[in-house]
C-alpha cells in the first residue's frame, strides 16, 4: 500500500536584523561584496540551525558590530516576507535594542564597507529594498510586511 501524496512543508531563510536605533538615527552597515554590495543595510545575517531569533540578533551584533545586546532587552519591531530576484523566498525578523554595551564598529570590514547613522525616516537612496521597506514599516508602527512579491 502506498502512501497518499502530502504537500511538503516549506522551509524558508530566516534572516535576523539588529536596529541600533539612537536620538531618531538607524545604525546601517554597507555591504561589500556578494548580494546588494554597496547598498546599506540594517546588521544582520541568517540564523542559524537550532537558534532562537533573538539568540541569533544577539550573535549577528557582535559579529558584525562587535556590540554586545541581552537578548532581554531585545523587542520585536517588524517581521517582512521577502524576495529579490532570482533568490529564494525569505523571512525577515528585525529586533530593536533598546540598550547595548560597547560602541558599534566595523567588525567585519571584509564583508563591510563601514558602518553610519542616518535619520530612520530617511535612509540612503542605495539601501537594500527589502530593509528600506522595514524601516519604512518599522517608522509607521506597522509590525509586518512584504516585499518582493
Amino acid at each position: 500500500m502506498t502512501a497518499p501524496l502530502t504537500a511538503q512543508r516549506h522551509r524558508r531563510i530566516i534572516d535576523v536584523h539588529l536596529l541600533l536605533i539612537r536620538d531618531s538615527q538607524v545604525l546601517l552597515s554597507l555591504r561589500q561584496g556578494g548580494y546588494a554590495s554597496g547598498q546599506w543595510q540594517v546588521p544582520s545575517g541568517h540564523l542559524e540551525a537550532g537558534e532562537p531569533t533573538d539568540h541569533g540578533t544577539v550573535r549577528e551584533g557582535w559579529e558584525e558590530i562587535g556590540v554586545r545586546v541581552d537578548p532581554d532587552h531585545l523587542e520585536l519591531a517588524h517581521v517582512i516576507d521577502h524576495r529579490a530576484p532570482g533568490e529564494d523566498p525569505r523571512f525577515g525578523i528585525f529586533y530593536r535594542a533598546h540598550s547595548w554595551e560597547g560602541e558599534p564598529y566595523n567588525a567585519e570590514p571584509d564583508k563591510c564597507g563601514g558602518i553610519s547613522w542616518f535619520p530612520i525616516n530617511d535612509p540612503p537612496d542605495h539601501t537594500v529594498p527589502y530593509h528600506a521597506a522595514a524601516l519604512r514599516h518599522i517608522c509607521t508602527g506597522r509590525f509586518s510586511s512584504k516585499c518582493g512579491w
